[in-house]
């Protein structure tokens, strides 16, 4: 049997899907992952490039404010202003300057994740964050963007911080020394095995 092979986010908005709306969330990606443009993923790339050039311009409000111009899908301008209005002041609390992050790869049972950083910056303390940003509109809870962190974790190494950032909330997740690395992989195990089940349900 093939395996499945999705985003880290796709995964997270799976997770963030509820009992209910878990298998909605399949159904819809697996039309998505057939076709031959990712077309959920489309809506968000031009506020995505705007997100990564804001992050080494001198006014990042007039590289953002371009991209909700530049909207023409339905719904583009709404959430590309919120993404704006929450990532600006994230942005300027963080003093950090652009770098490059690799990607990665994450395998559990049969589920293949590809892991693509959306941001990668350096702290002022020096350390490197790459940041996976999460866009939609539902609120990301701290379980949730915890199963991401611990995601980019294993899939790109020490070296980096990794953070998973609710870019509408201007609120970022990361390690903590609480967090409980074995009661999170337990989860991640259960999402992984329901997440394969359904996908092969809907099929």
């Amino acid at each position: 049997m093939d395996r499945v092979s999705i985003t880290a986010t796709s995964f997270l908005d799976y997770a963030l899907g509820g009992q209910r709306g878990r298998v909605q969330v399949v159904n819809a990606q697996r039309s998505i992952y057939r076709a031959e443009e990712l077309r959920g993923r489309a809506f968000y790339q031009p506020i995505r490039h705007a997100l990564r050039e804001a992050v080494g311009a001198e006014e990042p409000a007039k590289v953002l404010d371009a991209a909700v111009r530049s909207a023409t899908r339905q719904g583009q301008a709404r959430a590309f202003e919120e993404i704006a209005e929450g990532f600006l002041p994230w942005l300027r609390r963080q003093r950090a300057v652009a770098v490059p992050v690799t990607s990665g790869s994450w395998s559990l049972g049969e589920l293949d994740l590809s892991v693509r950083p959306d941001l990668g910056l350096r702290g002022r303390d020096g350390s490197t964050m790459a940041v996976l940003a999460y866009f939609k509109e539902p609120v990301l809870t701290r379980e949730v963007a915890m199963i991401g962190v611990r995601i980019m974790q294993q899939s790109l190494g020490p070296d980096v911080r990794a953070v998973v950032l609710d870019t509408r909330r201007g609120k970022h997740f990361s390690w903590t020394a609480r967090t409980n690395a074995q009661n999170l992989d337990a989860l991640i195990a259960g999402e992984v095995a329901g997440y394969v089940t359904h996908w092969r349900l809907v099929a």
